[in-house]
């Protein structure tokens, strides 16, 4: 199953720049731009049956604009 396929990764919501779902350390995924490097939060999995909901609601928070950034001000 690619996850890429079944979620989709809304532009950055700060800059309009290309938002990429990533996964961390295979127990985790979070979206983050390409162009300024903000990103999401991790949304952790335990199993393969978590792992589409996990990156699904890790993109919908992305999608929403609920970001992390290092800009001053932010």
């Amino acid at each position: 199953m690619n996850i890429d396929e079944l979620v989709e990764v809304n532009e950055c919501p700060l800059c309009g720049g290309g938002g990429i779902l990533e996964e961390d350390c295979g127990s985790s995924y979070y979206v983050t731009c390409l162009d300024c490097g903000c990103h999401s939060v991790n949304i952790g999995f335990k199993s393969d049956d978590e792992r589409l909901e996990a990156a699904r609601r890790t993109a919908e928070l992305w999608n929403c604009g609920k970001v992390i950034s290092m800009s001053p001000g932010e």
